[in-house]
């Protein structure tokens, strides 16, 4: 039977092997568990991380987008990114300035030198590197604090492309009383702990903190063709769906 299949048919079969853009630019999942899990962290690891630092000066928003963006209580910090700020804002088009973090550092990557923030002794920096042991196939590494009550209204974050699965989203700190909810799809089943590959860019997405701790979280933008979180999304794609 097999000398009867249509060369077209024989070659789809053959080569259909799993493409990492694929499955993460075109699917258009909300999100992917990935089967990894980070060290559990200390008080005082916590602690260091319950930034008070406000994300969106840190990020250059002008004021009257500052004002008119419903958020409450987030905050954060950065470990890995661009070295020199002027220089880094100075590069972004007035398009990509209304874009979100991950796609600003992603397209100035091969511009400008990027780095550590912390040394490298860091319990993050060493929890990272069992995923990306190359510094260079990393964009940006930060961390969000939400404190108890706080809240970011549903928005869609906005790239330079037709992007998808691109935010490792890593839960740090997490009650059961926090919510991540992405518009149509529920709300994300996290825990503390948790290793996410989150679309952003698709569908609105809210957060909010119904506990009385702050709610942490460490986002990492990345090259997703690095071998190692390459085949763990491989394998987490294969497992959902084979379930």
């Amino acid at each position: 039977m097999k000398d009867k299949v249509p060369k077209l048919l024989a070659d789809a079969m053959s080569g259909n092997d799993y493409d990492i853009d694929v499955i993460t630019k075109h699917c258009k999942i909300p999100w992917l568990k990935l089967d990894i899990k980070f060290d559990v962290l200390t008080d005082d690891d916590i602690a260091e991380l319950n930034s008070n630092i406000n994300w969106r000066e840190n990020w250059n928003y002008p004021t009257l987008e500052q004002d008119s963006y419903q958020v409450n209580g987030w905050n954060g910090d950065i470990f890995f990114g661009p070295k020199d700020w002027t220089r880094f804002f100075d590069l972004i088009s007035q398009e990509q300035k209304y874009h979100d973090e991950d796609n600003k550092c992603r397209v100035q990557r091969q511009n400008l030198d990027y780095g550590w923030y912390v040394g490298e002794d860091h319990f993050l920096r060493q929890e990272i590197r069992k995923l990306f042991p190359n510094d260079e196939d990393i964009n940006l590494v930060n961390t969000y604090s939400l404190q108890p009550g706080g809240f970011v209204f549903p928005h869609r974050d906005y790239a330079s492309d037709g992007m998808g699965l691109a935010k490792i989203y890593i839960a740090l700190k997490w009650s059961k009383d926090n919510v991540f909810g992405m518009y149509g799809c529920g709300n994300m089943p996290i825990e503390e702990g948790d290793v996410f590959l989150l679309n952003n860019y698709t569908l609105p997405h809210w957060v909010y903190n119904g506990s009385n701790d702050n709610r942490i979280v460490l986002d990492i933008s990345a090259n997703l063709h690095s071998p190692i979180i390459k085949n763990k999304i491989i394998e987490s794609f294969k497992k959902l769906f084979a379930s």
